[in-house]
């Protein structure tokens, strides 16, 4: 069965357990139902019949329309769990309302998921794709000005690594430090010109493919370059603003990325996620600015087990720029010691329904709140 949660690392599923793919549909607007287990893909057509924003998680999910629609765990109304002791309860606002509050951004800590309902919002087409430049130190400074002078429905993630193996980058930029902003524009389309004027003005453009594509499209875009049966190796942090200290790290790290599939993240915070309140759900940071992923991906466990040495001397140097905690789903195995940190407030209210729920700890290959 499935701890209803994405992590590329494998940490979603239960140990010796088994996934399966159910059944889906969508109910009339604006209230989606899902079905568990989904993978991206069917979340993705799911969203393509009804053209809708995120897929909805018990993690506090981050993407390019955060922005404009916060965080999946903001837009969660109730979800159907399956607990320790094999009671079925649906959860809301008004039932199971510790429960409802828990499964917001604490993980699969607390029961299984069989399904859920969430808020939709209307997106059709976007202005989407990357916009790949040289990386230098100044091209993240002026992404960091165009998030803070931007419309909330630009989403931009800015991408730190190296140049990926696809056609409309030059071949000689293959493998070559770069940086670049992953864009999901949902205004209208009058604005697309605007919109990539400015993007292209963050530094010289050595390939881009960005043009008006569905929505759904915009989180398919990197299948090929990163597929099934490679390697993870995470870590995170949250920031206020962007620091120079943390940009000057990006670039410092950047060049010695160890693969092409290795990219470092940095995902915009702002907007809707900081109009909800620290305590009204599990995720407690909505004094964050930015989300930063970092992680190695290699085709070999042994490589990846080599190269951990990088990603923490890099999360090392972004520490003293960073709030404390980091992104759940952008823990690893060896982070443990980070639950309480990265729940900060709410971690003690965390705990006492996890005692309430799951005292034996049975949901526990997840980022655990132990009882």
């Amino acid at each position: 069965m499935l701890f209803y949660e994405h992590q590329l690392a494998g940490r979603s599923a239960v140990a010796a357990g088994w996934l399966r793919r159910a059944r889906r549909h969508l109910r009339d607007q604006p209230e989606c139902v899902e079905q568990c287990c989904l993978s991206w893909v069917d979340t993705e057509r799911a969203q393509e019949r009804g053209a809708f924003d995120e897929a909805m998680e018990t993690a506090d999910r981050m993407g390019t329309t955060a922005r404009r629609c916060g965080l999946a765990c903001d837009n969660l109304l109730s979800v159907d769990l399956v607990t320790t002791d094999g009671s079925f309860v649906t959860c809301t606002p008004e039932r199971h309302a510790d429960l409802f509050w828990a499964v917001r951004g604490g993980g699969g800590n607390f029961g299984v998921v069989t399904s859920f309902v969430h808020r939709l919002h209307p997106v059709a087409d976007v202005l989407g794709g990357p916009v790949f430049h040289p990386l230098d130190a100044e091209v993240p400074r002026r992404y960091r000005e165009l998030v803070a002078g931007s419309d909330e429905r630009l989403g931009a993630l800015l991408v730190v690594g190296l140049g990926p193996l696809v056609p409309f980058l030059p071949e000689h930029w293959h493998g070559r430090p770069l940086c670049g902003v992953v864009t999901c524009w949902s205004g209208p389309e009058e604005d697309d010109e605007d919109i990539r004027a400015q993007l292209t003005a963050l530094g010289p453009v050595v390939g881009q493919h960005l043009g008006r594509i569905p929505y759904p499209l915009v989180n398919t875009l990197c299948d090929e370059l990163v597929p099934a049966g490679l390697f993870h190796y995470w870590k995170g942090s949250f920031t206020r603003g962007l620091p120079n200290g943390a940009l000057d790290a990006l670039v410092e790290y950047g060049p010695t990325t160890p693969s092409v599939q290795s990219v470092t993240v940095v995902f915009p915070l702002d907007g809707a996620c900081h109009r909800v309140a620290p305590e009204d759900t599990a995720f407690s940071y909505r004094d964050a600015d930015y989300a930063i992923a970092l992680s190695p991906t290699l085709t070999t466990r042994e490589d990846c087990e080599t190269h951990q040495g990088w990603v923490r001397a890099f999360h090392r140097a972004l520490e003293p720029h960073a709030v404390g905690g980091g992104y759940v789903n952008f823990m690893d195995g060896d982070d443990q010691d980070r639950v309480r940190v990265n729940y900060r407030g709410n971690h003690a209210r965390l705990v006492a329904v996890k005692r309430r729920y799951d005292p034996g700890n049975l949901f526990r290959l997840d980022h655990n709140i132990a009882p």
